[in-house]
């Protein structure tokens, strides 16, 4: 098992609280072991649609599918 690096996260806002650094290791980090989520994305401008997968390299675990609406 991979060991979490709470001092290293790839964000760009600057977290305040422990409660929102955790929130952002949460959307980052594979919940199993910690590495780095890649992140796909797929545009679809027909529908106006994008929709994003959120997936662990090393565990090869799917953790997040969401669509978001584009505007």
């Amino acid at each position: 098992m991979r060991r979490m690096d709470y001092n290293k996260i790839n964000y760009f806002e600057k977290a305040d609280s422990p409660q929102h650094r955790e929130f952002i290791i949460s959307q980052n980090n594979c919940i199993l072991c910690g590495t780095v989520l890649e992140l796909k994305h797929i545009a679809d401008r027909e529908v106006s649609e994008v929709k994003e997968e959120a997936f662990c390299p090393h565990c090869e675990v799917k953790t997040r599918n969401r669509t978001h609406v584009l505007n």
